[in-house]
Parts: C-alpha cells; sequence; structure tokens
C-alpha cells in the first residue's frame, strides 16, 4: 500500500491537470491512480452509510440515545442501524465502484453483486463487533465507534474486490 502510494505522487509529479483528470474517468488507470478512485468511493460509501445511521438513531429511533442505557445495552444498540446502514452504503459503493473503478463483467450482474455483497459482509460484521466493542469495552460515544467500522472493511475489501468482483 505504501508503494501505491508513492506511486500515486510520482504520477501526480509528472502528470499535467489534464491527465490527471482522464486518469481518473479512465477505467484504464494505473493500479496507482485505481487505489485513489476506489479510495474516494469508499469515502463516499462512508458518509451514506454514517449519514443513514446517524439518522436512524437520531430520528426512527431516538430510544437508543438513552443516556440511561448501560453499557451493553449501548453496544447492542449499535448493531441495527448499523445493518440497515450497510445496505444502502453497499449499494451505492457497488455502483459507483462498477461505473468508475473497476471493469464490471467478471461475472452475470446479480451475481457480481451477490460476490461483492459476499466480499463486503466479512468486513462488516468484524467492524460491527468492533464498534460495539468499543462501546462496550471503552466506553466511546456511538458516532465515535463508527471508527471501528471503517478500519476491517477497507483492509478486506479492496484486495478481495479487485481480484474476486471485478475483471480489473
Amino acid at each position: 500500500m505504501f508503494k501505491s502510494f508513492l506511486d500515486l505522487v510520482r504520477l501526480v509529479r509528472r502528470s499535467d491537470f489534464a491527465e490527471l483528470l482522464r486518469l481518473l474517468r479512465s477505467r484504464e488507470a494505473p493500479p496507482a491512480m485505481q487505489f485513489l478512485k476506489y479510495a474516494l468511493c469508499g469515502g463516499g460509501a462512508l458518509v451514506v452509510h454514517v449519514g443513514v445511521y446517524l439518522w436512524l438513531v437520531q430520528v426512527l429511533w431516538p430510544s437508543l440515545n438513552d443516556p440511561g442505557l448501560d453499557d451493553w445495552q449501548r453496544a447492542q444498540s449499535t448493531l441495527a442501524p448499523t445493518a440497515l446502514a450497510f445496505l444502502f452504503s453497499n449499494a451505492f459503493v457497488y455502483w459507483l465502484n462498477m461505473k468508475w473503478v473497476f471493469t464490471p463483467g467478471r461475472h452475470a450482474p446479480v451475481r457480481e453483486f451477490l460476490y461483492f455483497t459476499a466480499v463486503n459482509l466479512p468486513g462488516a460484521l468484524s467492524g460491527s463487533f468492533a464498534q460495539a466493542g468499543l462501546v462496550y469495552f471503552w466506553h466511546w460515544p456511538k458516532w465515535a465507534a463508527l471508527a471501528g467500522f471503517i478500519i476491517p472493511n477497507v483492509l478486506i475489501n479492496y484486495v478481495c474486490r479487485k481480484f474476486l468482483i471485478f475483471r480489473r
């Protein structure tokens, strides 16, 4: 990953602005640019996930914010809104990756989406438990514990999506 970052820095230094824009729009981008595009898609998915999560706990389930909940109840209360937010962010990031980063076509569209989701699930599940653990063991606020959801997803998903789901 560090090598990809250095490759990206070199690419930015030797390319003019028009070339960088062309590479951002192209599926034929070098791996370093592809990783940057993937990271931007992940940032978009993060915005969708956090937005849906916060909306759910503020509007749909405000009782989950009851200050009288003990740590175990607070930890448990992160799971349902995280699962629902995952559905929205997963669909969004699939669409964005398919349109902008990777080349679809290794599998039929429905199968590709199901594989994409299956690859996303281990990161989402481990992230959900990490988030609940941060709330329960370290007494983090639920909104801050969302960080525990993000890290496993980033680590697992790029490699699996690149080599198992999409053509390139």
